[in-house]
C-alpha cells in the first residue's frame, strides 16, 4: 500500500494506492494543490490504467473541497472515478425560502471562494458547488447507502478491501443540521419552499466559513520542552459542527489496517472504535494513522491516542493559519509506550518537526521525525 500525502497548505489531499492500480482519493486541498500536484499524478495513473474506486470528500471546508471542485469543473475528468462519498446539503436538509436574487448572490459567493483566478467563467444559474457538479457529471454518489448519508458505524467491501466508517454518527449529522438551522433562523428563511439546486451553494458556503472550534495553541519551538509536562495540558474538545461531520474511516486490505481521521471529533472515533473492536481489546493496532484535523489537540484526545498502537503517524499541514500540529498531540504520541519506534511523517518541513529531531527529545523515547524535504509531499509505503 502506498499513501501519497500531497502539499495542501493547511488542508488535506491524500491519495491511497490500496492495491496495485486501485486508488482511494481523500480530499483535494486547495485549487493550487489540485493543479500543481494532484492533477499530474492522476493523469500519470490514468495513463497506466489506474482508476479512483472511491473519492472521499470528508466534509465541507475550503481546505478539503476546493481542489475537488476544480477537478469536477474539468470538461473531461483526468481519471475514472467509480464513486464519491460525500455528505452534502441533501443529506442535512432544512426547508427555506429565498428569492432568485438571494440564490444568485449565494452562488456567486461560493464560486468566488472556490474557483481559481483562471477558471472559465460560468453563469450564475449554472451552479458551481460540489453537489451540483457531482450531479452534472452523472457520477455515482454514496453508492453503498443508495445515495443516502454516509455515517458510522458501518462497514463496506471495496473489492478485497474493507472500509469501516467511524464518523460522522447520527448525532454529528444532527449537529450540522442544528448549525444550519441557526443560520436560516437568523436570516428569516426557515420553513418555506425553496430551490434545492441553488441553495446547495449557500449551505456549502456557510459550512466552509465556519470558525474552528478548538483552542489556539501558541508555538514556542525550543529545546526546553518537557514532553511529559506538555502532555498534561487540559484537553478541550472541538466544538465545530462542520469538523464533526467529517467522514473518518478504517481501510483494511492485504493484512494492513490504516486509520484516516479527516477532521473528525475524537469522541465519535473513540465510541466507534470501542464498538467495532471491543474495549477489552485496546490498544487497537494500526499500520498507519492520519491524525485528525492536522494534529489539533482538540481533535486528538488523550483517550483516543491512548487506545491506539501504531508505528506510523501522518500529519498533513504547512503549520500556518492555526498553528497545527499542536505539541500536546505529538507529546501523547511520542510518550505512549504502545508506539515504541513510532515515525511521525510531515508533508512539509516544519520547525516543530526539525526541533523534535534533536537528541535531547529522544532520552527515554524511541521515535523518528520524517519531514518532507521535497516539493511534492511525502509517500508512505506499508
Amino acid at each position: 500500500m502506498n499513501i501519497y500525502m500531497f502539499p495542501a497548505l493547511n488542508g488535506d489531499c491524500i491519495l491511497v494506492e490500496y492495491v496495485a492500480s486501485r486508488y482511494i482519493l481523500i480530499d483535494g486541498g486547495y485549487v493550487d494543490t489540485y493543479k500543481t500536484f494532484l492533477l499530474p499524478k492522476l493523469v500519470e495513473i490514468a495513463d497506466n490504467g489506474g482508476v479512483i474506486d472511491v473519492l472521499v470528500v470528508t466534509h465541507i471546508d475550503s481546505d478539503h473541497i476546493s481542489g475537488i471542485i476544480r477537478m469536477l469543473e474539468e470538461d473531461k475528468l483526468p481519471i475514472s472515478i467509480k464513486d464519491i462519498w460525500y455528505n452534502g446539503y441533501k443529506h442535512v436538509q432544512s426547508s427555506v425560502h429565498v428569492s432568485e436574487e438571494d440564490e444568485i448572490f449565494a452562488h456567486k459567493d461560493i464560486c468566488k471562494e472556490t474557483r481559481s483566478v483562471n477558471s472559465i467563467p460560468i453563469s450564475a444559474k449554472q451552479g458551481c458547488t460540489l453537489s451540483t457538479l457531482i450531479n452534472r457529471k452523472g457520477l455515482l454518489w454514496n453508492r453503498p447507502v443508495n445515495g443516502n448519508t454516509m455515517k458510522g458505524l458501518s462497514s463496506y467491501l471495496l473489492g478485497d478491501a474493507t472500509i469501516h466508517i467511524l464518523s460522522p454518527n447520527s448525532n454529528d449529522i444532527s449537529n450540522v443540521e442544528a448549525f444550519w438551522k441557526k443560520k436560516l433562523i437568523k436570516a428569516g428563511l426557515l420553513s418555506k419552499a425553496h430551490s434545492n439546486e441553488y441553495w446547495d451553494d449557500a449551505f456549502e458556503f456557510s459550512l466552509s466559513q465556519e470558525k474552528p472550534g478548538f483552542h489556539f495553541h501558541e508555538k514556542k519551538v525550543s529545546k526546553s520542552y518537557d514532553l511529559l509536562r506538555i502532555k498534561e495540558e487540559t484537553y478541550v474538545p472541538d466544538s465545530s459542527a462542520t469538523n464533526g461531520s467529517s467522514i473518518a474511516f478504517i481501510l483494511e486490505t492485504e493484512g494492513k489496517r490504516v486509520l484516516f481521521l479527516g477532521d473528525a471529533h475524537a469522541e465519535t472515533i473513540v465510541e466507534s472504535l470501542t464498538t467495532l473492536y471491543g474495549e477489552e481489546n485496546a490498544p487497537f493496532r494500526f499500520d498507519a494513522v492520519k491524525l485528525s484535523h492536522h494534529g489539533s489537540f482538540s481533535n486528538n484526545s488523550p483517550k483516543l491516542l491512548g487506545m491506539i498502537s501504531c508505528d506510523k503517524w501522518l500529519i498533513s499541514t504547512n503549520g500556518e493559519k492555526y498553528n497545527h500540529p499542536d505539541l500536546p498531540t505529538l507529546a501523547h504520541v511520542i510518550t505512549n509506550e504502545n508506539n515504541s519506534g513510532a515515525k511521525l511523517y510531515f508533508n512539509y518541513e516544519l520547525a516543530v518537526g526539525v526541533e523534535l529531531m534533536k537528541e535531547d527529545y529522544h532520552n527515554g523515547y524511541n521515535f523518528e521525525i520524517v519531514n518532507s524535504f521535497i516539493d511534492d509531499g511525502i509517500t508512505i509505503t506499508l
